[in-house]
């Protein structure tokens, strides 16, 4: 730097040898003098008399160094924005914001030049006589003086931190040695710069390299963090600070040594006057000011944790690029571009949901809830996967100083991108079912029966001998606050959530292809990582293992994210385009180019038809007062949806969507398996036992949908099916139902099935080899087939497939 005031040290070089470095290093100079077109032989032509062998080594020496200054691009603080524009958080290894010359203040660039380079115009990249004075004094064993230029200074800097960028501890080493060697190193370096940049270009590039403070590199970052303001509105006296700082980042930080930073400080005010940059005026203003009326300080917590109630969301998309093999190949690639590329990470986020959506979950049960219990609230736009909101009843803290209240864990979304482990979704899996159901040629108003029953076998091609079997069975029970018959519809069964229906709904389908239609939707066990194609590809039974059961892949007792959940059912609300979740809209590199990045993927994974019988049908649990939606209909917008209540009442959940909006809401402990009892939401104290999806979950959905619909014009949803039984409404039969195929099942597989649809059975055995497993070839009457309920169905019967 310009000036030291350090004494000598003990054990300093003795005269004659300090000389003769200093002559090498002369005649060093010398050679870099002549070769950059700076006339300094006349100046240093005594010295190359005295010895031509002398002077030869120097020209070798000088000979060894670089001519070019070859280093990576700075790292950069990345910014993540909302989508309106505003900041929420940054991201760096060095907390650096690169800004043009022309946002600079001129009274800061004025302080730089005039205490560290005051003939910074004038020069070609070294200073003769700045170089003279500081060898003549390092020499006589004097006060250490730098002699660099502004010049040198950025190179220096930018060796340095280009070392430090790659980890490359010989290239600190030499970036930050003591020897005249390496003086002459930027001596050559600086020299061929001035021939390829401007004035303006090198003192631009010093000023975002240096160090303006402890933590701040860039005088970009250290006007924010010292007078919470831009470099391009500093004052003379905040900039006559901030040039004073960079001699001694941590001598002169005004935070912790205020009286060394003030008289410093002064130093840099005196000098600007001397070069007739301030006037008196100015000077006696500034320099009277105490040092600690000037700050105003802005500390900035890197990352996530500054972005108060989004750092939830910040965290995944942080996490979602560092998944993202897009992005760029290696997870050192891109984490190195997120710390320290300069991005701008434009988000889906918008604030004013957010805002909305935070305040709702901490009023409900606010984060420092005695009971412990989580709250969250998730948004997808259907039709293009953005996700709008994702918020909870906790602040994030991913540091070890977390308290109560505070967390890491982001309740909303899978455990590879910040998540738990999912919770458990209840019945908001049944929609799956249904899509299933649909698919397979069926009608919402076909009837299944709703009596509770042991059930040991459902088909499930996928696992061994092409069935689910256990001897104990499953015996699913139901929680319904109507009367039900024995048999309903398809649609009452999903308007009151009827679990035995359901369940007789699986046994005439297949738990792989329920489980794998739930996967094509996106709804996916928790666990997995959705950046990773495996997930996709492989086999369903591998990915469910022993969770693929009727109590999982029909009632839900699976562990599944709220924003996957989400997602799925956009799916509905989107005329069957599902479209994988993202939280960014485009990443822009410090150039301003558009950065790759595998973003929403949007693919028709459902018939038109079938997904608008789902949203029409999900509608109904909302408008019907008697179902589980209780009527808490969103005022003036067609809206569907389901809730779900897991096992034990230990999480329960409202998935619901409109035309514009998918949102998932969670309730329950994030730690441990309790039921919630004992504590008030909205004035109403929980009663153990008594807690659904819609006693909670349901009045946040709606409140918060409500708000978030207002001043949107309504998207309608499609009109009712056709093919309506006369009598549908529940405790009421159908005339007719549809007798299911069973071809190719085992003979008690096949009476379930049946007996399920509300049909008795009778079986008739077709002449054949006495030995072998008997498989049913056909029913009478034929599959298909509009039957009462009660009728009977006569199973034929044969030891080969027929």
């Amino acid at each position: 730097m310009a000036r030291s005031t350090s004494s000598r040290p003990e054990g300093a070089r003795s005269l004659p040898v300090a000389l003769a470095q200093t002559l090498y290093l002369l005649l060093g100079l010398v050679a870099v003098a002549l070769l950059g077109g700076v006339l300094l032989a006349a100046f240093f032509l005594p010295a190359v008399s005295a010895s031509s062998a002398v002077a030869e080594d120097g020209v070798t020496l000088f000979d060894s160094y670089p001519s070019e200054l070859e280093v990576e691009p700075l790292n950069e603080a990345s910014r993540i924005e909302a989508s309106d524009g505003s900041l929420l958080a940054t991201f760096y290894t060095e907390n650096r914001i690169m800004v043009p010359l022309e946002e600079i203040s001129p009274n800061i660039q004025h302080a730089v030049i005039a205490i560290e380079d005051k003939r910074f115009y004038e020069h070609g990249g070294i200073d003769p006589k700045g170089m003279a004075r500081a060898l003549a004094s390092n020499a006589g064993g004097g006060s250490t003086q730098g002699g660099s230029t502004l010049t040198q200074q950025y190179v220096k800097n930018a060796l340095l931190m280009d070392a430090v960028q790659r980890g490359d501890q010989e290239d600190i080493d030499a970036a930050t040695e003591q020897t005249y060697g390496r003086k002459l190193r930027e001596a050559k370096l600086a020299i061929s710069l001035e021939k390829k940049w401007s004035k303006d270009e090198i003192l631009n590039g010093y000023l975002n390299v240096a160090q303006f403070g402890p933590s701040q590199y860039g005088v970009e970052t250290g006007a924010q963090h010292y007078f919470s303001k831009s470099a391009k509105d500093l004052n003379p006296g905040e900039a006559a600070l901030l040039a004073g700082i960079t001699n001694g980042p941590n001598q002169y930080d005004p935070v912790k040594h205020p009286e060394a930073g003030q008289k410093r400080r002064n130093e840099v005010l005196w000098t600007m006057l001397d070069q007739g940059y301030i006037d008196q005026a100015d000077y006696d203003k500034y320099t009277k000011q105490p040092v600690e009326d000037m700050l105003k300080i802005k500390t900035v917590r890197a990352g996530c944790a500054s972005a108060d109630g989004s750092g939830f969301f910040c965290d995944y998309v942080t996490r979602t690029l560092l998944n993202d093999q897009s992005f760029a190949p290696t997870a050192a690639e891109r984490r190195k571009l997120l710390y320290g590329g300069g991005l701008t990470i434009k988000t889906t986020l918008d604030p004013k949901l957010q805002k909305d959506a935070e305040e709702i979950l901490n009023r409900k049960v606010p984060a420092d809830s005695a009971s412990g219990f989580g709250h969250s609230i998730v948004t997808v736009e259907p039709g293009t996967g953005k996700i709008l909101t994702m918020a909870e009843n906790r602040t994030f803290n991913p540091y070890a100083d977390a308290g109560a209240g505070e967390t890491a864990i982001n309740y909303n979304v899978p455990k590879s991108l910040g998540g738990g482990s999912g919770f458990p979704v209840g019945s908001t899996f049944k929609p799956f079912v249904l899509a299933q159901w649909l698919e397979s040629g069926k009608s919402i108003y076909d009837t299944v029966g709703t009596k509770r029953e042991v059930m040991k076998t459902f088909p499930a091609k996928c696992l061994n001998r092409g069935r689910w079997y256990e001897t104990a069975g499953y015996n699913p029970d139901n929680a319904v606050s109507v009367p039900l018959s024995s048999m309903e519809t398809v649609l009452n069964a999903t308007k009151f959530s009827v679990n035995t229906a359901y369940a007789n709904m699986a046994r005439q389908l297949d738990l792989c292809d329920i489980a794998d239609t739930a996967r094509d939707l996106g709804a996916i066990p928790a666990t997995y990582n959705p950046y990773d194609q495996t997930t996709w590809d492989m086999p369903i039974d591998e990915m469910y293992g022993t969770e693929l059961a009727p109590s999982v892949v029909v009632l839900g007792e699976l562990r599944i994210s709220a924003l996957d959940m989400a997602s799925a059912y956009a799916t509905f609300a989107a005329e069957g385009t599902y479209c994988k979740p993202t939280g960014i809209n485009e990443v822009v590199d410090r150039n301003g180019d558009k950065m790759e990045t595998t973003g929403s993927k949007c693919d028709q994974v459902m018939d038109k038809s079938v997904a608008d019988e789902i949203a029409w049908t999900l509608e109904q649990d909302l408008t019907d007062p008697r179902a589980t939606g209780k009527g808490k209909v969103i005022p003036g917008h067609d809206a569907g949806g389901k809730t779900g209540t897991s096992g034990s009442q230990f999480h329960t959940w409202y998935v619901g969507f409109t035309r514009q909006m998918s949102t998932a809401v969670w309730f329950g402990h994030p730690n441990a398996n309790v039921r919630p009892a004992g504590f008030s939401v909205d004035g109403e104290v929980l009663q153990s036992g008594k807690v659904w999806g819609n006693t909670v979950s349901l009045p946040t959905w709606q409140e918060y949908m409500t708000k978030a619909s207002e001043g949107l014009p309504n998207e309608a949803f499609p009109a009712a099916p056709s093919g309506a039984a006369p009598n549908t409404a529940a405790g009421k039969p159908a005339e007719t139902g549809t007798v299911p195929d069973v071809s190719g099942n085992y003979l008690s597989a096949a009476q379930s099935t049946l007996q399920a649809a509300g049909y008795t059975t009778k079986v008739v055995r077709e002449p054949s080899a006495t030995v072998g497993q008997w498989y049913v070839i056909g029913t009478d009457p034929a599959p298909g087939t509009k039957l009462a309920p009660g009728s009977t169905v006569t199973i034929r019967q044969s030891s080969g497939k027929g």
